[in-house]
């Protein structure tokens, strides 16, 4: 007797999706990953709008991670407009995008993932059984917060980040409590990965999976991929080499990588192609098994990172942002950058006068699919034998090591 149960809602997830697990008699055989929120139709929205409308509209994407959508879409307007900005922007946009990923990754090792260890529900067992841990965790969030706040004028959907520069730089004393507040912080994420590689690991070790990321440029941006089976692709080129397929159990396109391997994306991907040797000794002591030691040892990562492009700016001296008048013109422009789950793809075509006439963009949830398939199939086999709830709780443990953001994903 064959037959699939689902689990219907995934939980602290980010977005709505199920995994189906395939049944032959009392055994668990296979198990399907199912994206099944609605289809937003971003893509399609954009078309027919103008180029200073597109990054606007784009960062609605998902909350989360509106800055760095902002971010790779206006460095991909700004290729088709030939448009460069200054040290200062630069300097700028980088701090607003490591702001966010303070933010997503606190958020993720403190609410999401840290009850699957401590044995609880979800946030309110994680403030009964470890409230110090919890407010750490929320001390952190709300550093990533701010400094989205002060470089983009709030922490989701930010209006401050412009083509061609920013509406108002920050003060000196703006960029002075951020200094104080990261300073503060290097405690609190040292505390994180002692406490992250502490915990005991109770997922079965899985395949690895070939990693990819974006390469080239300060960190988390690039103008090209590398992977860890060595293939380089451009930025041009990336989208033919992701090769999204729409497929009929996933309202999300899955990429196919011109069909010769899966990748995955994100903190484990990006740490396992440059692994800073800093960190060696917390991997000798708790190996780089799961993406949560990934995410918190990239969370301090994004902390001292903030704090020496802080330390940068004030150096520098503030200057009031000289943008200016951009003229359209036909062209297409690709930008790449990781985001907090994954690598982050923008492409817009526009026409003379500076319309859309064709939008791609490609998530990190999106591109992960067909890793997280592969690892619950993978699971499945591993765990042969085993009790349909055993399967169904590991499994959802699983999906949620990537971290996914289904929202993205359907966009």
């Amino acid at each position: 007797m064959s037959g699939g149960s689902k689990i219907d809602i995934l939980t602290r997830v980010e977005g709505h999706g199920s995994v189906e697990l395939i049944r032959e008699g009392n055994r668990i055989v296979d198990a399907r990953l199912q994206l099944h929120e609605s289809p937003r139709l971003f893509e399609a929205l954009l078309i027919g709008r103008r180029f200073d409308e597109l990054a606007e509209i784009a960062c609605r994407i998902c909350s989360i991670c509106s800055t760095v959508h902002k971010v790779v879409a206006l460095q991909a307007v700004e290729q088709v407009l030939g448009v460069l900005v200054s040290r200062q922007t630069g300097l700028l946009r980088e701090l607003a995008v490591q702001g966010g990923q303070i933010e997503s990754h606190a958020l993720h090792i403190f609410c999401l993932a840290l009850p699957d260890y401590l044995g609880v529900g979800g946030f309110p067992g994680l403030a009964a059984v470890a409230p110090r841990e919890l407010q750490r965790g929320l001390r952190i969030k709300s550093l990533g917060n701010l400094i989205q706040e002060t470089i983009g004028g709030r922490a989701i959907h930010p209006f401050n980040l412009l083509i061609g520069g920013v509406g108002t730089a920050p003060t000196a004393d703006q960029l002075q409590r951020l200094a104080d507040e990261l300073a503060a912080a290097r405690a609190d994420t040292a505390a994180t990965i002692a406490l992250v590689a502490g915990q005991q690991e109770s997922l079965l070790p899985l395949p690895a999976l070939p990693a990819c990321a974006v390469a080239g440029g300060p960190p988390l941006f690039g103008d090209h991929l590398e992977t860890a089976t060595a293939t380089v692709i451009s930025a041009a080129a990336a989208i033919e080499w992701l090769n999204e397929q729409i497929e009929a159990h996933t309202h999300a396109k899955v990429s196919r990588f011109d069909g010769s391997s899966t990748f995955m994306v994100g903190p484990l991907a990006r740490l396992t192609l440059n692994m800073p040797p800093d960190y060696a000794d917390h991997v000798r002591n708790a190996p780089l098994s799961s993406s949560l030691l990934a995410r918190a040892i990239e969370l301090q990562q994004a902390v001292t990172r903030a704090a020496l492009l802080v330390e940068q700016l004030m150096q520098d001296g503030l200057r009031p942002e000289q943008r200016e008048l951009i003229a359209p013109r036909a062209g297409t422009g690709t930008a790449l950058i990781e985001a907090p789950r994954g690598t982050l793809l923008h492409r817009y075509t526009l026409d003379q006068r500076g319309i859309c006439t064709a939008a791609n963009i490609i998530t990190p949830t999106a591109i992960n699919q067909a890793a997280m398939e592969q690892s619950l199939k993978a699971l499945v086999a591993i765990m042969d034998g085993a009790d349909y709830d055993q399967v169904k709780n590991t499994a959802e443990r699983l999906i949620r090591c990537f971290d996914p953001c289904i929202s993205c994903a359907v966009h």
